[in-house]
């Protein structure tokens, strides 16, 4: 009896194990159906990161000189006329280098035309901002370096004439304002003095009244003198007028002397 039931178990025990393992090749077969990439070719293809095109920027080509190696001669007394590229005032420091353009062209001796757009290049060679006495802002230009055809040559040039203006010694100056101030500061006695006259004009119709109208003249005429005495020395502590030249001013300059360029 104990071998039929051994027999029975033994049996029970194989047959579960086979559905178990019928089990799992069921659940594989389900996965390989529906995920495995050899039974099934339609899953959305990977996106494709790799650039197919680099971007460029183009970048503006500089200019191409052909320097000719000649030297060429201008005559003394030649003006050209030039704009700023960038802005000067009586504050910019000893030092400063400026650039300029040409915007007309020059002849050599050889008869060489040195075109329109030319640089030239300079320094301020002092400057101070408005000083007591009335004396404006002060700027002084030395240009002194030509590039023709890429090529720096060294020139010898004075500023003729900057805004229109004519300029002395390359020195630019802000305007004086001595006489301007003293004229400002003589205001307070002219218009005390002219209330004071009108007053009297007024009350002298008036009897007994029109007394104080002497008085009256006679202190606007000592106010007025005492701001007459003052008002000079005032306006020596007084400053002139600041000079600014933006960027794109027009100067005019004039070769001192025959220079040779090269290029």
């Amino acid at each position: 009896m104990k071998k039929v039931i051994s027999t029975f178990l033994l049996l029970c025990f194989i047959s579960t194990t086979v559905e178990a393992v019928e089990f799992d090749t069921s659940v594989d077969d389900s996965i390989r159906q529906n995920y495995n990439v050899e039974k099934n070719n339609d899953l959305p293809a990977l996106p494709n990161t790799v650039p197919t095109a680099i971007e460029t920027v183009a970048i503006p080509d500089t200019p191409q000189y052909n320097p000719t190696g000649k030297i060429y001669t201008i005559k003394s007394g030649t003006k050209v006329k030039l704009v700023s590229t960038k802005s000067v005032t009586d504050w910019s420091p000893k030092g400063s280098v400026i650039t300029f353009k040409s915007t007309t062209g020059f002849i050599a001796k050889d008869g060489t035309i040195i075109p329109a757009g030319t640089i030239f290049k300079g320094k301020i060679t002092d400057s101070h901002p408005p000083q007591i006495t009335g004396n404006g802002g002060l700027i002084e230009l030395s240009i002194d370096e030509i590039y023709f055809n890429g090529v720096k040559s060294f020139i010898n040039t004075n500023i003729s004439s900057a805004r229109s203006k004519k300029v002395f010694f390359s020195d630019i100056k802000g305007k004086r304002s001595y006489w301007s101030n003293f004229a400002r500061n003589m205001n307070p006695g002219k218009k005390v003095f002219i209330a004071t006259k009108d007053f009297a004009k007024d009350i002298s119709s008036i009897p007994i009244v029109n007394l104080l109208s002497i008085v009256s003249i006679a202190g606007g005429s000592v106010f007025y003198v005492g701001n007459a005495i003052v008002a000079p020395v005032v306006s020596i502590f007084q400053k002139g007028k600041n000079i600014a030249l933006p960027a794109g001013t027009e100067f005019q300059i004039k070769f001192d002397g025959s220079s040779e360029i090269y290029g």
